[in-house]
């Protein structure tokens, strides 16, 4: 199942907006729709709405178009099913969404009934790049009937209750029943408990390109990161790191628990993935990489992701960039959709989707300045050409970047004018 349009009426800076998302090109990606927009234009709202109408409160209704507000959802909230089959029913279909009256962003929680796991299609879950893995001691390997994955799943910032696991108690449940399955030379069990952690570490690897491991320390009862053979508490690793094993841990965590149907690996399975500003706490270099392991890895899934970062936007070809902006009203529009080339350089996705110019404030004034005046003389306007030209010396000289600048103005002037300017 995918999201195909939402259609937002008078809901915080939105009046009466819808966005249409296609289809994606290449079969073998994942699905990429990219929110860009400065602070106030409605990005995290855009994304919260999406949650609000997620599909696993949808699969609820066997209907292939759909109006909602929040009294209909809230009577849906409190549903049970006795059997699969409508669940099953409803995973074919792709939705238009549409959400009518007032939005705060408040998650509506909704748990998928425990026996209808097994016969799950699709799924959706929500991350913010802001949530940390955080130390823990004393943690309970023991296994908790009442799981159910899908409880909180579209949190931004999930909190954990007492049937939840946490990543640490999930990684220790994990490693304390692959060692019994060794021990007891089950190779086929040793294969199943360790299939999450593995998944998790070659993710992370691929980010950070630094070997990462996970290992139980019996004394504290803990988890602790091995990182390029040093042992070390969650706590005292980079924030970057720990954000991206606390969002990706979460989600591997879930998606194992998980029965699909037909038994798919983690790997085929069709999902879609909620991502608000991941790539903050993480260096440029790790925010060039984050994406494009989702997109290659979860070729089915359907992810929105809202950004401030060139890095991530630059990240991947083929995802859909939506830019937000405020009309003379104070409400917000898509003003522009395009779709996103790796081979097109930092500068030029800062310039065209982010509005922003490569060099800072001052400079770009001083450079407006020396290209207003040209365009002075341009139409023959009575101008102090030895000041014009000392300018273009005084700029030269600040790097080579702004002298290239200034020699290329300089060599458009002369050719439109016949006259030679040169430093």
């Amino acid at each position: 199942m995918k999201i195909r349009s939402l259609t937002l009426k008078n809901i915080g800076v939105f009046e009466d907006e819808t966005i249409s998302f296609p289809e994606k090109q290449d079969k073998d990606l994942a699905e990429i729709h990219i929110l860009t927009g400065q602070n106030g234009t409605g990005k995290t709202t855009f994304l919260q709405a999406l949650v609000e109408l997620t599909p696993q409160m949808l699969h609820l209704l066997d209907l292939s178009s759909f109006k909602i507000d929040k009294k209909i959802l809230r009577k849906f909230k409190y549903q049970s099913f006795s059997s699969s089959a409508q669940l099953i029913d409803s995973c074919n279909y792709e939705y238009n969404l549409n959400y009518h009256g007032d939005f705060h962003g408040d998650n509506i929680e909704f748990a998928s009934p425990l026996d209808l796991l097994d016969t799950l299609h699709n799924a959706a879950f929500a991350y913010s790049g802001y949530r940390f893995i955080e130390h823990q001691e004393n943690i309970s390997i023991k296994e908790k009937e009442n799981y159910n994955p899908l409880e909180n799943a579209l949190a931004f910032n999930k909190k954990n209750d007492a049937n939840d696991y946490s990543l640490n108690e999930w990684l220790a449940n994990k490693m304390a029943q692959r060692n019994s399955a060794f021990f007891e030379g089950n190779k086929t069990e040793v294969e199943k408990y360790s299939r999450g952690i593995e998944t998790l570490k070659q993710m992370i690897e691929q980010i950070i390109e630094i070997p990462i491991d996970f290992k139980f320390k019996n004394e504290k009862l803990k988890v602790v990161a091995v990182k390029q053979g040093q042992e070390l508490d969650f706590d005292l690793l980079p924030d970057g790191l720990r954000s991206i094993i606390s969002w990706l841990g979460d989600l591997i965590m879930r998606m194992d628990a998980l029965k699909w149907k037909d038994d798919l690996p983690i790997f085929k399975r069709e999902f879609i993935l909620f991502l608000d500003e991941i790539e903050v706490h993480l260096h440029p270099s790790w925010q060039r990489k984050i994406l494009p392991v989702v997109q290659k890895l979860f070729k089915n899934a359907q992810i929105f992701i809202t950004t401030h970062s060139p890095f991530i936007v630059n990240s991947v070809d083929g995802a859909y960039i939506y830019e937000l902006d405020l009309d003379e009203n104070g409400r917000s529009k898509v003003t522009k959709v395009t779709t996103s080339d790796s081979s097109k350089s930092y500068q030029n996705i800062i310039r065209e989707v982010f509005e922003v110019s490569r060099f800072s404030e001052s400079l770009e004034k001083e450079l407006k300045e020396f290209t207003d005046t040209r365009n002075d003389i341009l139409l023959n306007k009575n101008i102090d050409e030895n000041a014009f030209l000392n300018k273009a010396h005084q700029l030269a000289s600040l790097n080579d970047e702004v002298k290239n600048t200034i020699l290329f103005e300089l060599r458009q002037l002369s050719k439109k004018t016949g006259k030679e300017y040169a430093l």
